[in-house]
Parts: C-alpha cells; structure tokens; sequence
C-alpha cells in the first residue's frame, strides 16, 4: 500500500482509513496521560510547577503532529504518496517531542529507557495496524530511532548523576561520557532489534493481508490462483459459485485508478463483450468489489501463447502459420465490421489451444488497447493522443498519428505476427522502442525466408510482405482478404491429426515450462532477450 507492492495490496481508502485510525489513537492516548498530569498536579499541589516544566510542554508539542494526522486523513481523500508523507512525518514529529520530554526528565529516573519503550510499542502498533511494507516501516523506524539515541546520550552526557559505591556512601559520577556511551548503545540496539521486529511483523501481515485478497469472493466467483499480469491488470484462475464453472477474472491495477483508466477499462470489457467471433476470447461478466476494484470475467483457456511456442520450438511450419493467422484474420475482421480496431496484436496476445474436441483452436485476446473508429468519444480522451501499442509490431501510422489508425493498422501487426511465426524473428530489431519505431516508419523489412534461412512458398511472403506495406492502402484490403488468400495456397491443410499429435508431444511441456518460469521468476527475464522483448 505505501510503497512497491504494498500499494497493490490495500486500496487508497483503507490505507487512509487506518492511517486516520493508528493517529486517532495515539493522539488519544496521548491527550489523555497530559490530562492525567494535570490532574495528578491539582491533587498534590504541584500544578504550577508541572505547567512550569519544559517536560510538559514537550508532551502537549508531541500531541499536535499525530492529532494532525487524524484531521488531514479524515478531512478528504488524498493519494496515497500524501497520505504516506503525512503519516511519516506526523509520527516522526511526534517521536521527536516524546524523546524531548524524556530529557528533561532525569536520566536516573529512567525516562529515556521510558519513553524507548513507549516508542516501541507505537512502532510495532503502527505495523500491525496501518498496510505497508517491510521496508517502509524500517525506514520510519529508522527516523525515529536517530533522535531517540541521541537524545539518550544527551540525556546522560549533561545530567548530574550519584550512584552508591563500595562503602555504602553516594558519589557523583565526575566523567558521564562513558556512561553516556553505554546507554545511547544500549538503547540503539534496543531499537534495532525493535525495528527489525515492527519491519517482520508488517511483511508477515502484508503477506497475509495479500492472500486474503487474492482468496476473496469476487460477486458469483472465487478465486483461485494467479495466472499471470498484464498492462491493464492482473488474472487470476476463478470458478463461479453456482455453475462451478472454470473462469478467469482480469482485474484492474490499483496503480490504474483514474478516470481514463477505469474508462479504459470499462470500454476494454464492454467491446469484447459484442465481439461473438469463435477465435475471440468470450466475456462473461462484469462489476466491481466492495473496495472499488473492477474485474470481469471471461472463458478459461488451456493453452500456450504464440511467442511461447516460437520460443520454444522455433519457426512453426507454413501450414501451422497459415491455420493460426487464418482464424486471427477471421476474428479480426469481426471487430472490424463493428468498428473496432484492436491495436495491440503481437505473438503475447494470440494464444492457441484445445476446446471442444478440437485442436489449435486459435482465440485473439486483451483488447484493452481497442479503439471504436465510429465513435467521437475517442478523440476527446487525452491518452489516444500518445503512442499506445508494442514497437516491434506497430503500424507506421500508429506511431505518426495514433488517433487516426483504423482497421489498416491491425492489417500490419498481423503481418508482423506472420513474420514472426516464419522466421523466428521480428520484422525490425533494435536496442529500444525508438530505433525500432523509426525502422517502421521508413525501413523495409528483409523477406522472412531470409531470416529463416529456409525456403518459403512465394506467395505466403508476398501476402506477409504486402501486410507489412508503409502505406495502409497497399496492404490488403480487409482480413477476409487476408484469410482467404492464405487458404487459397497450394499448401498441404494442418490437420487436426497433426495438431493434435503435436499437443501429445509438446503442449504439456510448454506449460510445465512456463509454470517454471513463474516459480521462479523467469517470466521477466524470458520477456527482456532481444528476440522476445515485447514493448
């Protein structure tokens, strides 16, 4: 919640609210032992010399910050970088004006070891209370701790001090430095281990606070497991209550809570959800949690991705290519005829599995890029001004004019997932997005059976190449073209023998290496190689 991960964890309100809570009651807490000193003054008479008292002062100073705390955090919803500055510094504040009042105190009267101790119980309250993360709880305790230790040796560096000595007679302690030494270490070590304390407990609590989450019941579904993280958001495998039947739910970044986000993603699930095509993943509902996450659900599918088996295996064979980009053309041309342009086709977003008796069923996913070309709305969104797609398979016209791509421009991404499911390769290599983009704009691609170094029916290339033309109206008019010139070339069909043999002999293996690859943590390393670098 405060930092790295802890934000994905708690929404902003919940960590608001128990910020405003931990500060109510120390502010509480602290109010009342200065009422106390009050009272106890008035009842033994030593009222104007406890008001007199530097000591008294610091107590009521020490209040002010924390009970700031409470009236900021319950005054307005504020981001969570706010409410973690104002946390901080308030406690900080705080702390600092308690280990002021201890050292007015006398160091004999153990008001440093005191006011240690009553620090180390609102550190380790403040992690089991308040959603953080290990490593933000040290760092505060770190802050606190500095004065404290300080103070400490302050405290015994300039008190007059009378211990008993061996006669049995009282002598005063001429050089406290040494004294002061030992007690400024012996509260630092202290407050070490107190911190390292505070600091596990929150990472144990995080843990626990973060399965919860991922445990909960999303409206009709439970979760289940994650599968994996995406641009928009994070899925998980899910099976609805009633039908018991396997789902899986997307939901959306806390990081992605403003308003063109949610917009973003709301348009994401109401557009695949018209799109009926059978190479399409299908929608099946939609809502939000209690705490204001938006999810939706959508079918389970059991298969591997085409940068997976390319990675895996190398080129595929040109029938195998044409099968799979024949469904994705068809697929598309669904979306197109309602409008709608994907914008984000790549190898990452095709995957390829066995549903209903058949194999190499090909679905099309994450259409959180899709732009309505019918509609006006979305010129008026800011974010459709910039950039929005991966570089090595973006249209020319995506990256001149983002705003103004149509269908044309999803024409392109396929044919550079063509490219890559033929030669291995992508179409242009770079060492970032913008030589790679610049490649785009005014390059031309070598032909794929030159990457490949294998020979390629000629015109499988020439309709990959004329995809990957600079000018939309060079390419292909529709995908419906696209489909039916791939199944019109005299190559022998992929049958349904061939797939499935090959899912006997390759698809478990492929899933076994990527639940390997998530156990630990290859996923992100697999995905920065230069040739499977996605964005």
């Amino acid at each position: 919640m405060t930092t790295g991960v802890g934000q994905s964890t708690d929404s902003r309100e919940f960590l608001q609210q128990r910020v405003a809570a931990f500060g109510f009651a120390v502010a509480v807490i602290l109010l009342l032992s200065l009422v106390s000193r009050v009272i106890l003054g008035v009842a033994f008479g030593y009222l104007r010399g406890e008001l007199a008292h530097p000591s008294f002062w610091a107590h009521a100073a020490a209040w002010v910050p924390v009970a700031c705390v409470w009236l900021i955090c319950r005054s307005r919803p504020l981001e969570t970088q706010t409410i973690q500055i104002v946390e901080g510094v308030g406690l900080v504040l705080t702390s600092v004006g308690l280990v002021v009042m201890g050292g007015y105190l006398p160091a004999a009267a153990g008001a440093a070891t005191t006011t240690a101790y009553a620090l180390s119980f609102g550190l380790i309250a403040r992690a089991i209370f308040v959603p953080s993360t290990a490593g933000h709880t040290a760092w505060l305790g770190l802050a606190i701790g500095i004065p404290l230790v300080i103070a400490v040796y302050l405290n015994f560096l300039t008190v007059d001090i009378e211990v008993w000595n061996s006669h049995g007679f009282f002598r005063k302690i001429e050089d406290t430095s040494i004294l002061a030494r030992s007690q400024s270490i012996q509260i630092g070590f202290a407050w070490a281990l107190t911190t390292l304390l505070a600091a596990w407990a929150t990472r144990v609590i995080y843990g626990l606070r973060k399965d919860a989450r991922d445990a909960k019941k999303l409206g009709q579904y439970f979760i289940e497991e994650k599968l994996g993280e995406g641009g928009m958001g994070t899925v998980y495998r899910a099976q609805h209550g009633l039908l018991k039947r396997p789902t899986a739910i997307k939901l959306l970044s806390p990081e992605l809570n403003t308003p063109e986000d949610l917009d973003r993603f709301r348009r994401e699930v109401q557009m695949t959800a018209k799109l009926k095509h059978p190479n399409t993943v299908t929608i099946y509902d939609y809502g939000r949690t209690d705490d204001g996450t938006f999810y939706y659900a959508m079918e389970l599918l059991d298969g591997v991705t085409l940068v997976e088996i390319v990675r895996t295996e190398g080129p595929m064979p040109e029938s195998r290519a044409i099968h799979i980009l024949a469904q994705c053309a068809m697929a598309l041309h669904e979306a197109h005829s309602m409008g709608l342009v994907h914008r984000d086709i790549k190898p990452n977003n095709i995957m390829v599995t066995q549903q209903g008796g058949a194999h190499d069923v090909t679905k099309v996913l994450d259409f959180g890029l899709v732009k309505n070309v019918d509609s006006n709305l979305d010129a008026t969104k800011t974010w459709t001004e910039a950039i929005i797609g991966t570089p090595r398979f973006m249209s020319p016209e995506q990256i001149l004019d983002p705003p103004a791509v149509d269908a044309r421009s999803d024409l392109y991404s396929l044919g550079a997932v063509g490219y890559f499911l033929l030669s291995g390769c992508f179409v242009f290599e770079g060492t970032n997005a913008i030589e790679i983009c610049a490649q785009h704009l005014s390059a031309a691609p070598e032909p794929p059976s030159s990457r490949a170094e294998r020979v390629l029916h000629r015109d499988l290339e020439r309709i990959i190449m004329q995809c990957l033309e600079k000018k939309p109206d060079e390419r292909p008019a529709s995908c419906v073209e696209i489909a039916e010139r791939l199944q019109a070339l005299p190559i022998g069909r992929w049958s349904q023998q061939q797939a499935a043999e090959w899912w006997d002999t390759n698809g478990a293996e492929i899933k076994v290496h990527r639940e390997l690859d998530m156990e630990f943590g290859n996923l992100g390393t697999i995905q920065a190689r230069p040739a499977f670098t996605d964005r």
